[in-house]
Order: C-alpha cells, then sequence, then structure tokens
C-alpha cells in the first residue's frame, strides 16, 4: 500500500481545483463527504484539515469534479496515513511527563514538609511540656509558701522535681534501700558531737537523715532524681535552679 503525504492533497487541491471529496477509512466506510457547491478551494481544504485534526488512523480520501459521487464519477484517490501519538496531559504538580519530570525533586519536597510538620509538632510538645513545668513549680512555690518550716519541705521539693519531668528507672542508689539510717551521736545535752567529716559531708548527712525519716519513698525519689541528672543534665540543672530560686 502507497501512502501519500498530506500537504501533497493540499497542493493538488490548488492545482486542480479540487472542493469535492470524500475520505473512507480503513473498512472502506465512508467518514466525511464534502458536497457543498458553495465552498472555495481553500474551503474544501480547511475542511478536510479540520477531519484530519480530530480522526486518526489510515484514510482513503477521493476527490472528484461533481458534486454526486456515482458510479461514473472519476475519482482521485489517495491513502494517508494520519496516526496521531496522543500526548499525555500534565498533571498539575507534577509537570509534563514527556518532558522528564524530575520526580526526585518531587519527592524531597514532599520530605521537606513532612520534616517541618514534624519540626512544629515537636516545637509545640516542647512548649506543652514547659508550661506544664511552669504550672507545677507555680503549685510547688505555692504549696512552699504555706509551709511552717517542718522537715517534710525538702521531701515535697524532690518530690516535685521528679513528677515534673517523669521518667527515669526506680533504680535504687547502691546502699540506701538496705542501709541502717545513719546515728548522730549526741551528748546529754543533746548536742551533736563534731564529726570527721568536712561541711558538706555533714550537710548531705543530715539531709540524708531528714528526707529518709520524712519520705517514705525516698530511695525511689532519689534515685530519679539521679537519673534525671545522668540522662538529661540541662533538665536537671534548670530544676535546680529553680528550687534554688524558691
Amino acid at each position: 500500500m502507497n501512502l501519500t503525504n498530506i500537504k501533497y492533497l493540499y497542493d493538488l487541491m490548488d492545482k486542480e481545483k479540487f472542493t469535492f471529496f470524500t475520505v473512507y477509512d480503513s473498512k472502506n466506510s465512508p467518514m466525511r463527504d464534502q458536497c457543498n457547491e458553495n465552498y472555495t478551494v481553500q474551503d474544501a481544504k480547511d475542511d478536510l484539515e479540520q477531519f484530519l485534526q480530530y480522526n486518526s488512523g489510515v484514510f482513503r480520501v477521493e476527490f472528484r469534479r461533481t458534486k454526486a459521487n456515482t458510479a461514473t464519477t472519476r475519482n482521485f484517490s489517495f491513502t494517508i496515513d494520519n496516526l496521531k501519538v496522543e500526548k499525555r496531559e500534565s498533571v498539575t504538580g507534577i509537570g509534563n511527563m514527556d518532558g522528564g519530570s524530575d520526580y526526585m525533586s518531587i519527592i524531597s519536597a514532599k520530605d521537606e514538609k513532612i520534616e517541618k510538620l514534624q519540626s512544629e509538632m515537636f516545637a509545640n510538645m516542647m512548649a506543652a511540656m514547659a508550661k506544664q513545668h511552669e504550672l507545677q513549680m507555680e503549685a510547688l512555690k505555692t504549696n512552699l509558701n504555706k509551709d511552717t518550716g517542718n522537715d517534710a519541705l525538702m521531701q515535697t521539693a524532690i518530690t516535685a522535681i521528679s513528677g515534673m519531668f517523669g521518667g527515669g528507672s526506680n533504680i535504687a542508689l547502691s546502699g540506701f534501700d538496705t542501709m541502717d539510717l545513719p546515728v548522730m551521736e549526741t551528748t546529754k545535752t543533746n548536742t551533736i558531737k563534731p564529726m570527721l567529716v568536712d561541711d558538706n559531708r555533714q550537710k548531705i548527712n543530715n539531709a540524708v537523715v531528714r528526707l529518709i525519716k520524712a519520705d517514705k519513698n525516698f530511695a525511689d525519689n532519689i534515685s530519679k532524681l539521679a537519673d534525671i541528672a545522668d540522662e538529661n543534665p540541662l533538665i536537671y540543672n534548670m530544676a535546680i535552679s529553680k528550687l534554688q530560686a524558691i
């Protein structure tokens, strides 16, 4: 089967002044019959061009010089290939597929949005935690202002700090969960004998004795506080600073 260039048909129509034509599909069924007597050559060319614009396939075009197309009509027949490759429409946000979209840039942009969302969620969570800590410290200050100076004061502060931050394993400090209470030797006048320790050790010894007496969960609470100091020094230092400011 010989195929004719479509441009040749237009040139032939100009040259031979063809205005009447019929277009057949591959099954020899007529699809378009131009028989308007008022058509100029240009009108006929525009008509054929419009048909080929909206139809794809292999067609046979027959030109004639008369309106009627009978068995005795002389036709000039040409076969043309008007197969078209459908262009993919660009998808909004993806780009033109035929142009080779940069998929990695698309994925990267989505990852950046996810990362931004995660950062915002983390910031909101930290802000909520800070607000909760602030309210707890305010409650601690209120309780201390109402306190009458009893020995449970320090225990209340330590418990509040450990409760503020939560977490921390219940690992007891070595010796605290099984040790006997330190005994302070006194004279008959109830004065403390000089001990062979420096001032810091004396303070620690006195504080531990008071806390053990006042807090039945002292071992767990002091362990949690130590865990915070080990695992998150920043939070520990902040808590101590707030405690010292009370």
